[in-house]
């Protein structure tokens, strides 16, 4: 089994919680993260552990740039610290992903760190370009559209 990891933080200028409530709610990743085309079955506010919910991801220059479905489950959800998500199938049997967020009072600030890890299975498919992307965001993390979502949401929670 391959695993890649791609780890990105920042600060942000409002409390764990109000990052917290922001980020848990599947709605907002449409316009902040760079590759959601849209959400489905997302609850109204924060998706709490045992929530499901399908996000279409649109990752250009893959074998379907038009989007494919993701059906996320949250698993972990301790408001203002951690939430954690997570699927069995990104794009292709054999392929899961988890997505741990951590936040962490300091002063007036947050700081919010965001660690995604594709698990690969021996033998399965995987996209070559994702792969390659993946590769690429987890050797220079600060150039990744990770890092324009974290980015996006400073953005977002600051004006």
């Amino acid at each position: 089994m391959r695993a890649i990891t791609i780890s990105n933080d920042t600060r942000i200028s409002r409390s764990p919680e109000e990052v917290y409530d922001y980020v848990t709610k599947p709605e907002n990743w449409v316009g902040t993260h760079p590759v959601t085309v849209a959400v489905r079955d997302a609850p109204e506010g924060s998706a709490v552990a045992g929530t499901r919910w399908i996000e279409v991801i649109g990752a250009p220059g893959t074998l379907d740039e038009g989007g494919y479905d993701t059906e996320w489950l949250a698993t972990t959800s301790v408001p203002g610290h951690t939430w954690v998500i997570e699927t069995d199938r990104l794009r292709f049997d054999g392929v899961r992903c988890q997505i741990v967020y951590t936040l962490m009072a300091e002063g007036s600030w947050t700081y919010f760190r965001r660690d995604m890890t594709v698990l690969v299975a021996a033998g399965a498919d995987l996209d070559p370009v994702l792969e390659k992307k993946f590769m690429e965001d987890s050797a220079h993390p600060g150039d990744s559209v990770h890092a324009g979502y974290l980015a996006a949401v400073k953005a977002a929670l600051e004006r």
